[in-house]
């Protein structure tokens, strides 16, 4: 399926008539009209993972031009089943049908290809790839008969999807600078773009306001009319409702009944979901604690003036008594979000005092804000919330730890007896309180969210959609939490983008629209409407607002980056001293030395940027040099050893590399640890093959391709080669886009069907290839080799990458910052030697090097922070 193509329109064919059988135990619907055939249909699906049935004996049908919704409580088994259809997992037992032929979906991919996207709650993006690429990875990188990717087309297709959503958004915007709920709308927006047969969106309003509910409903309706099926997964009622031809519901893995939309009322539903009626309407407060606090007392959170330093933020005004459960209401980019982190200490606020009972704090950090007893719940729970890595009890006991800590001992039995504890008041879905919390569903991980900021004894909550992704059951049961910590004197701040909660559950409601303060209501008295039209902007017609104001564009910035001009100049400005200070300086034979740091360090960035790390490519160099050695010193003609020993160094390096990304995927281990071992093993090899010999009587010919004055300068211009073909296959190609994908984020990579495993043994490949042509260039230039040769040198790749902009935590890096950072190396090294600094100082001189880098990428981004505020501050004037 071409990327951006769009079926042509299908007309929607009539929703077949159905029956509901009474007879069957579980309610089974029988098609009437056979003339409609099934889009999808799954018969007898059976998953199960260690010591959890998942999904037991599930059947589901989709009809052509329907909305058919599937429920049911958090960990029912929806999102096992939204993963199978989309190819992320696979079904122990059961068939899968698309038009009434039967498929199996082993990847994301080929679930795609046959027209099945799934929109996931939790919007998974690469936070280091633009906007444009995430949306071309999740139908796959368009390229032409060459290979190379087509990125006019990749902006050309961005920029149609998301003119969709109103902002003029530049398409190369990177995707760490969304919000959830524009994550959810631009994985939307993609999604409407590909040609779809089947559609899955799961929670997709969960973060949206009204107004942006409404654009999704629209798509929606849209997609029926051509035809295409729709699985709608919501915990709210009145949209399943609404939309929805026939609902499925789930519970505890089992399939309970489906039925038309029409023959289903809402308590039924309920009681089906969770197997005992639920009690939905407004939670109470208790007569004997009223929520308004005496008048002499002071309010429990005063905020005078509050702005942060967020683009377009308004100075707040905002008082909470004690008791008092106070609604923040807004769309999406209102501020509300912005207040919420600014009064917790995430954002520095750069005006405005905050109050607590009377006493007024400075917060300029989360620590600042626990002390002043304030607890935050994030709304973004994957990046913000949990800890994917850790266990239930480790994230709920995470912010709460001094109160388990006896003279600076925790006390695991009280951890795990107060989660235990916890986890029950909840109704927390889990095996045990010490399995990770990746495993739980999402509305789980929720739940664990919130209960770790109960466990610090907050006098303010502060909860930004608290509820988003939680079922029915349990979100009756937060409200009514939240009530009685109201009761017991707590004052509650919850930002929901859902209106009929913000009405239902608060005592005040506060009305953001464009990063300040536009209304406050008494919910008992004002209306729906009166509130949403205070959340619309005046006279905008634009869906989402955008923080800063830029025109839209068809096409990728591929320019050089800000930093790497900084780091250019430098290079350049040291060059010059050297030229001019240093007697007999000579340029190429700088350039010469520098190309065995260029290829060393592509080397180690195409591992770093795949999100791991090879400490043993030093070691890895010289069994590629020892190797080519042996080879040149063979008794045959230069013309025919020299490209065998090249071949024969890359093939080593090569196979090292392999060896490493295979051994940390066996064994699970982090590559550092099993490279740590490698690289001794590699050392061990060298000594075996030189025999404790420093190989010379290389031939002649072999050296002279690399001496500077030979005039042919053959070190510089195969490295010029190399790293252009670098630069081609990391940039332009989809395996090279892989790798930045897979760092960026691993758990992104596996949705959009990318082999992980595949991805991570080519960057390996590669990172050895190269340090072993690194190798053969380095034993051309030196003219002989010893067995020491390397040692070290691992410092030195990484220091060449990470000074060239490589991110060390993976996704990000660029061939042009590795070859500055590498001349910046060589010069360095030179420049020791004009100032007569000791060798033994070297090391210290590069480890200030990366640590100065790793600084310097820190302040410029800062910089751009603050440049962005006031170019949004002046525009606003």
């Amino acid at each position: 399926m071409p990327y951006g193509s769009r079926s042509d329109s299908v007309p929607s064919p009539p929703i077949a008539a159905a029956r509901y059988n009474h007879a069957s135990p579980q309610g089974s619907l029988e098609v009437a009209d056979t003339a409609v055939s099934p889009l999808l249909e799954l018969h007898q699906i059976r998953r199960t993972f260690p010591g959890v049935v998942a999904l037991e004996r599930v059947s589901f049908q989709l009809l052509p031009g329907e909305v058919h919704a599937l429920v049911g409580e958090n960990g029912a088994g929806k999102s096992t089943l939204i993963n199978i259809l989309s190819g992320v997992l696979q079904p122990d037992e059961g068939q899968i049908e698309l038009l009434g032929s039967p498929i199996v979906l082993a990847n994301p991919v080929e679930a795609r290809q046959r027209g099945i996207v799934a929109v996931h709650q939790e919007a998974e993006l690469f936070p280091t790839l633009s906007v444009a690429e995430n949306m071309a990875l999740e139908s796959g990188l368009p390229v032409n008969k060459f290979g190379l990717v087509q990125w006019r087309q990749v902006a050309a297709v961005a920029a149609n999807a998301m003119s969709q959503l109103g902002p003029s958004w530049r398409p190369d915007t990177p995707a760490a600078e969304l919000s959830v709920a524009h994550r959810q709308m631009a994985q939307v927006a993609a999604a409407i773009e590909q040609q779809v047969r089947v559609l899955i969106l799961d929670e997709p309003t969960s973060s949206l306001s009204r107004r942006e509910a409404e654009w999704l409903f629209s798509c929606v309706e849209a997609l029926k009319k051509n035809g295409t099926g729709i699985i709608y997964i919501s915990h709210r009622q009145d949209e399943i409702f609404d939309l929805a031809d026939r609902i499925t519901v789930l519970r505890d893995g089992q399939h309970i009944w489906t039925r038309p939309v029409d023959q289903v009322d809402s308590n039924g539903l309920v009681v089906a979901m969770v197997g005992r009626s639920v009690e939905t309407e407004r939670a109470r407060p208790d007569p004997a604690h009223p929520h308004v606090a005496p008048p002499e007392l002071p309010p429990r959170l005063r905020v005078k003036g509050l702005r942060s330093g967020q683009a377009n933020s308004q100075p707040v005004d905002l008082q909470v008594a004690p008791g008092e459960i106070v609604g923040l209401y807004g769309l999406i980019g209102s501020g509300r979000t912005e207040f919420a982190q600014t009064l917790f200490g995430l954002t520095p606020a750069v005006d405005g005092t905050i109050a607590v009972d009377g006493i007024t704090h400075t917060i300029r950090n989360p620590r600042d804000a626990l002390a002043a007893k304030i607890a935050y719940v994030p709304e973004d729970r994957l990046r913000e919330g949990i800890c994917r890595h850790l266990t239930v009890r480790a994230n709920l006991v995470l912010s709460s730890l001094s109160r388990w800590t006896r003279h600076g001992l925790a006390s695991l039995a009280r951890e795990r007896q107060t989660s235990s504890d916890m986890v029950r008041q909840l109704a927390v879905r889990h095996r045990t309180i010490e399995q990770p919390i990746r495993q739980l569903s999402g509305g789980n991980q929720q739940k664990i969210v919130v209960g770790r900021s109960l466990l610090t004894r907050p006098q303010i909550l502060v909860l930004d959609e608290p509820t988003r992704g939680v079922d029915v059951g349990a979100k009756s049961e937060i409200h009514q939490m939240l009530r009685n910590l109201a009761d017991q004197g707590q004052a509650i701040l919850m930002i929901s983008s859902e209106l009929p909660e913000v009405m239902a559950h608060t005592d005040r409601i506060v009305v953001f629209q464009e990063g300040g303060v536009s209304g406050e209501f008494d919910p008992s008295s004002a209306s729906a409407s009166d509130v949403a039209e205070a959340a619309f902007p005046s006279g905008s017609g634009q869906l989402l607002t955008q923080t800063t104001k830029t025109p839209a564009r068809n096409k990728l910035r591929l320019h050089m980056p800000v930093a790497q001009w900084g780091l250019a100049c430098v290079v350049l400005l040291l060059a010059s001293w050297l030229w001019i200070s240093t007697p007999n300086f000579d340029p190429w034979m700088q350039l010469t030395h520098a190309t065995v740091w260029i290829i060393l360090g592509l080397a180690a960035s195409s591992v770093i940027i795949a999100g791991g790390i090879d400490i043993s490519i030093g070691s890895l160099l010289a069994l590629s040099a020892a190797s080519a050695a042996f080879v040149l010193r063979l008794d045959y003609p230069a013309v025919v050893t020299i490209p065998a020993a090249i071949l024969m160094a890359a093939s080593v390096g090569i196979a090292g590399g392999l060896a490493n990304g295979a051994l940390s995927l066996v064994g699970r281990v982090h590559p550092i640890v099993v490279t740590l071992g490698t690289m001794t093993i590699y050392r061990g090899l060298v000594i075996m093959l030189l025999g404790g010999r420093p190989a010379t009587d290389l031939p002649s010919l072999f050296i002279w391709l690399a001496e500077p004055q030979s005039g042919f300068h053959g070190a510089v211009l195969g490295t010029a080669f190399l790293a252009c073909a670098v630069y081609i296959w990391l940039q332009h190609t989809r395996s090279g886009r892989h790798i930045f994908a897979l760092g960026s984020s691993p758990t992104a990579a596996r949705l959009v069907g990318i082999s992980g495993t595949r991805t991570w043994l080519l960057a390996f490949a590669v990172g050895g290839g190269l340090a072993g042509l690194a190798g053969a260039l380095q034993l051309a230039i030196s003219g002989q080799m010893q067995s020491r040769l390397g040692s070290g040198w691992e410092l030195g790749a990484i220091a060449v990458a990470v000074i060239g902009g490589v991110s060390i935590q993976g996704g990000r890096g660029s061939v042009l910052g590795v070859i500055l950072g590498a001349l910046l190396l060589r010069l360095v090294t030179s420049a020791i030697v004009r100032w007569g600094i000791a060798g033994e100082h070297v090391d210290l001189l590069i480890g200030g090097m990366i640590l100065a880098a790793v600084l310097c990428e820190l302040g410029w981004q800062y910089i751009q922070t603050r440049v962005r505020f006031g170019w949004s501050q002046r525009s606003s004037k």
